[in-house]
């Protein structure tokens, strides 16, 4: 009995696919929303594919976004995944109009352990957003750089 439900329900797909009904797939749903005019749309589908690595491509272009949210859930997946490849996208963002993107960026940076970007967040120390340089002095911090030589930097305007 338990055979021929099997093998009927193989055959059901069967007929299904050759009908060209397909069967639902939530990953490649999430990666077509990934595209989607909507950017409500297009944050949830970043948040669905978390363990989707087929997707890290399309998210570091997400990161350009023009809707900040979108922007900034890319860069939190692409930095909690681990993504090291981003690290050129992350360098670039350092110069964002937006300062939270800036801030995501040095976030970003920083928690992938990018020791390479030290010249920059320093830099930074003395952006006109207070959240910015807070965030970069934290970052300088965290990267190991000697409290006497993030100073140094601050009053190097």
């Amino acid at each position: 009995m338990q055979r021929t439900i099997i093998i009927a329900i193989g055959l059901l797909a069967a007929l299904l696919t050759a009908a060209g009904i397909m069967f639902y797939n939530p990953i490649s749903v999430a990666r077509r929303q990934l595209y989607d005019k909507d950017p409500q749309v297009r944050c949830h589908a970043i948040l669905s594919l978390c363990k989707d690595k087929a997707s890290f491509p399309r998210m570091r272009q997400l990161l350009y976004d023009e809707d900040i949210i979108v922007s900034i859930h890319a860069a939190t997946f692409l930095y909690m995944s681990g993504d090291k490849e981003s690290i050129p996208d992350y360098r670039n963002l350092l110069n964002n109009k937006e300062p939270v993107i800036r801030e995501a960026a040095i976030f970003a940076l920083w928690l992938l352990g990018d020791k390479e970007s030290i010249p920059e967040f320093k830099k930074l120390l003395n952006d006109e957003d207070i959240k910015v340089s807070d965030t970069a002095e934290l970052a300088l911090e965290k990267l190991g750089v000697p409290e006497a030589e993030i100073e140094e930097a601050k009053e190097n305007k």
